[in-house]
Parts: C-alpha cells; structure tokens; sequence
C-alpha cells in the first residue's frame, strides 16, 4: 500500500474543516503574532514576555483542539458544535445578503414544485403554463406587475 492510500485510508469517515475551524485556525494565526509583538517587547518589561507566554499557550492548546476536532470521527457532535458557532455568529453578526439577480426587472424565478429547481421566466404579465427542462413537469405560473 503507497503513502497516498495509507492516508486516505486514516482520514476515511474524519469530520475535516468547517466555519468553526476556519475562525479558529484565523484566532491561533492573530495569537501567535500578538504573542510574537509581545516577545519583542519583553524586552522593555517582564510582563509582555509572560504575556507573549500566556497567548502562546492559548493559540497551542487552540492548535490541539482544531487538530482533535477536524480527525474526530464523533461527526454528530462536531456538526452540533459548528451549529452552536454559527447560531453566535449570525446572532452577533446577521446573515450575508445574497445579492438579487441582475436581471430581475425582464425575468422572474421560479421553484418547480417537483424537483425544486429553480427557473428563470420571461417577466410577462399574465397565466402561463411552464415546463420545467430538468424534470418535464408542467405547472402554471402567475405573473403580476
């Protein structure tokens, strides 16, 4: 067995990377040069070397459960923790915008009610029929100004 397969074969049902691991690999980054800033004012006084210690502990032990959590195989609970992060953050933060279509004054989108894709019409006022191309089912569509 070659070293590609070997590691497939261990990273086989890991849980692997989310949002929550992608702010907390951004985190132990901004720790570790804000502990890297501090190291060079130890210089001036003792306690920014404690400090620079105490942010490199931090963003290491950070290190460590990032590590731990994208090799778990415990992907429930992962999946529950990335749920409780994003809760927070779009608690604190909000939901992005999707930007609308640039092409919403001459066209309407629509689901089809069967395989939920979703269709761009010509915008004509009016009861049209509809066929969707993905999966051939026939619907009506209203149209208003």
């Amino acid at each position: 067995m070659n070293f590609r397969s070997r590691i497939a074969k261990f990273l086989y049902g890991r849980y692997g990377a989310d949002e929550l691991y992608n702010f907390l690999f951004i985190v132990q980054i901004a720790l570790l040069f804000a502990g890297a800033v501090f190291t060079v004012f130890g210089v001036i006084s003792k306690a920014f070397t404690y400090l620079s210690f105490a942010l490199y502990i931090i963003a290491f032990s950070l290190f460590g459960w990032t590590v731990f959590r994208c090799l778990s195989r415990n992907i429930v609970k992962r999946q529950a923790e990335n749920r409780a992060f994003l809760r927070l953050k779009y608690r604190l933060f909000g939901k992005k915008k999707v930007p609308r279509p640039a092409d919403t004054t001459t066209h309407i989108f629509r689901a089809c009610p069967k395989c939920k894709s979703v269709l761009r019409l010509p915008k004509k006022v009016g009861k049209h029929t509809v066929k969707c191309p993905r999966c051939e089912n026939r619907f009506k569509v209203k149209v208003k100004k």
